[in-house]
């Protein structure tokens, strides 16, 4: 059960990432307006629904090896470089979820029409800080699974 509850937290997180930097390189590469409006307007909402199921899963997956590990229970768990590592990545989660709670509440409200200067300083500094902290998450995985 361990094996394919990692395995499922590794696709989830590879179509996290993936999806997030599909989105993200389309906004930085499509100059015409009307392109990119035509595209975020039929791919955004697929992909928000998407990617919070996608993210309920890893935040159901992540939970569950946090007790399989015996992170909750265990205080030994916890050498000062493993518990330093794990509070920090869950501490970036909570951002990221928190980040990607306002990304999808702004962006689905102004899908088909043009955003406020507010609803574009918001859609795009969660979407830049989504894009930056999944690497940083990616990071702190790799360190707490080699240290397990």
């Amino acid at each position: 059960m361990y094996e394919f509850v990692i395995f499922v937290h590794l696709i989830a997180a590879a179509t996290w990432i993936g999806g997030s930097m599909l989105l993200f390189v389309l906004g930085l590469t499509l100059r015409d307006k009307e392109a990119q409006r035509v595209v975020y307007f039929y791919i955004g909402p697929i992909y928000g629904y998407f990617e919070a199921a996608v993210l309920l899963l890893l935040l159901a997956t992540g939970t569950y090896l946090y007790i399989v590990n015996g992170f909750h229970d265990n205080p030994e768990k916890f050498t000062y470089e493993l518990g330093y590592y794990m509070h920090i990545k869950i501490a970036l989660v909570a951002v990221i979820t928190i980040a990607t709670i306002i990304h999808m509440i702004v962006s689905l409200k102004t899908n088909g029409r043009e955003k406020t200067l507010r609803e574009k300083i918001l859609a795009r500094s969660t979407s830049m800080m989504i894009f930056l902290l999944n690497f940083a998450i990616l990071w702190l995985a790799m360190q707490i699974r080699d240290m397990l």
